[in-house]
């Protein structure tokens, strides 16, 4: 199990790098989607009721697909930020 300050680490480093990719283009629509990112509390509250969340890796993927679905991008709009793997 990833310690509790380990995951808020992982989170924030997440969360800042998913900022950049939609910050960085020219789409508008995709630009305002940065205030749509869940707290740090809300992510971590899903990442303690899943029980296959044991090491880093499986932690930041878990954390980028609870925010990729709470954005709600399309596939196509993935594609476009590179944030689908």
């Amino acid at each position: 199990m990833v310690s509790y300050l380990r995951q808020v680490a992982i989170c924030e480093s997440v969360q800042e790098t998913i900022k950049r990719a939609l910050t960085k283009g020219d789409n508008l629509s995709i630009r305002l989607k940065v205030y749509n990112i869940p707290t740090t509390e809300s992510i971590l509250r899903a990442v303690s009721l899943s029980s296959s969340v044991d090491t880093d890796e499986r932690l930041k993927d878990f954390i980028s697909e609870h925010i990729l679905g709470s954005l709600r991008l399309t596939a196509d709009q993935r594609d476009h930020l590179n944030l689908n793997g």
